[in-house]
């Protein structure tokens, strides 16, 4: 299809995306960078966020994207992370929940209390809290 990006979306469990967009969004860990046709091929580290694939019908993808790689190929993007996840299979209750519970282990900073984690528990709640609550654009998902 001429004036698309072939976009993958690859985890350890599952392939999440395999089809042919107009445009992608990703959140690499220098920023978010849009994608289109005839982009520059490049290797990019994906922080934690969003990725918003825009189909030709106006349709829009949505997943949390936790970290990861994607790789940049003239017409083809392939996106490889640990985890990702569709925004209408996000439980936005127990993503709060998630946040205040990291939040408190990083204000009471006990002794024992793996810092690290707390704050990665955090960041991955923060994420889907804000990509499932994105308003629908003609979700073909949801």
């Amino acid at each position: 299809m001429p004036g698309t990006i072939h976009l993958k979306v690859i985890t350890p469990s599952k392939r999440l995306l395999d089809e042919d967009v107009n445009m992608v969004i990703l959140r690499g860990t220098e920023g978010d960078m849009g994608i289109m046709p005839g982009h520059e091929n490049r290797l990019a580290a994906l922080g934690f966020g969003a990725l918003r694939a825009f189909g030709a019908e106006g349709e829009m993808n949505r997943l949390a994207v936790l970290g990861g790689f994607a790789e940049i190929r003239g017409d083809s993007v392939t996106v490889l992370s640990d985890a990702a996840e569709w925004a209408d299979e996000i439980d936005a209750a127990r993503a709060a929940a998630a946040k205040l519970r990291a939040e408190h282990r990083l204000q009471q900073a006990e002794e024992g209390v793996d810092m690290q984690r707390a704050e990665l528990a955090l960041r991955r709640a923060l994420v889907r809290i804000e990509v499932s609550s994105y308003p629908l654009i003609k979700d073909r998902r949801g």
